[in-house]
């Protein structure tokens, strides 16, 4: 019942660290914050597995009674850390909550279909899952800073380009198999390590040194799927892309610090 997407975790945990690096501050709100994600995250699968009794499953299983299970903590989690968010945030928890939610039902819609794995969803959830920044900057700053919303926009569009990247990597490994020339997925990752390359050149102009981060990290992915090696085993091509996302966000946490935005 306990998600093992690495990837997921990746993409919901270091952005939120990375904020409360940066506003240097550790208070009950950051603690309630990170309550309040981590069960939101955590509902996904009890969800998942209670839909699918109720619509899939044609007998019983033990999965179900496990995600019951699940609920009798997550849900009193969610409800005391929502609360202090309210009292704290007042309506700004309201909409990121009601936001979250939104986004943890349409993931368990898609995953009850089978179609987690779509591309364009996995695209939005590393919208959802990096908007942790947020909510952490507002839980250690007390207000929404600039830079909480920087870190957002470059840690989401950097996850969304290495989803692109893996998924240009699996269409390669079918297509081989196939006898085939690698489809549209591989065109579509570099249309989007493009963009991400356009967006260091953009935020160049608007602060030099933040725009060091989005760059190297758009070069190491432009060399992942420009020297694709398809042989190489998932597993090690998921931990590459995991250091380089822990190096982008330290890298945002360099210059994005006081005095620079």
């Amino acid at each position: 019942m306990f998600p093992r997407e690495h990837g997921a975790w990746s993409l919901l945990i270091t952005p939120f660290v990375a904020a409360v690096l940066l506003a240097g501050r550790l208070t009950w709100t950051v603690g309630a914050a990170l309550c309040a994600v981590l069960a939101v995250f955590l509902l996904r699968a009890p969800l998942v597995a209670l839909a699918r009794q109720r619509w899939v499953w044609r007998e019983r299983r033990a999965e179900s009674a496990e995600a019951r299970r699940w609920l009798l903590w997550l849900g009193p989690a969610l409800a005391v850390s929502g609360g202090w968010l309210a009292v704290e945030w007042g309506p700004a928890a309201l909409w990121m909550g009601a936001a979250a939610l939104g986004l943890t039902g349409g993931a368990v819609g898609m995953t009850v279909r089978n179609r987690q794995r779509t591309v364009w969803f996995q695209v939005v959830s590393c919208a959802g899952l990096a908007f942790s920044a947020v909510a952490a900057a507002r839980a250690a700053a007390g207000h929404f800073p600039l830079w909480g919303w920087a870190l957002w926009g470059l840690c989401a569009l950097h996850g969304a380009c290495g989803v692109l990247v893996v998924h240009a990597r699996l269409d390669g490994i079918v297509s081989r198999k196939r006898g085939e020339a690698a489809g549209a997925l591989r065109r579509t990752a570099w249309i989007a390590v493009a963009a991400s390359g356009l967006t260091a050149a953009g935020v160049w102009f608007w602060a030099p040194w933040v725009a060091v981060a989005p760059a190297l990290a758009t070069a190491a992915q432009a060399m992942e799927l420009g020297f694709m090696d398809l042989d190489t085993p998932l597993k090690r091509v998921g931990l590459r892309a995991m250091t380089v996302s822990i190096a982008h966000a330290l890298m945002l946490v360099w210059s994005l610090r006081p005095g620079v935005i």
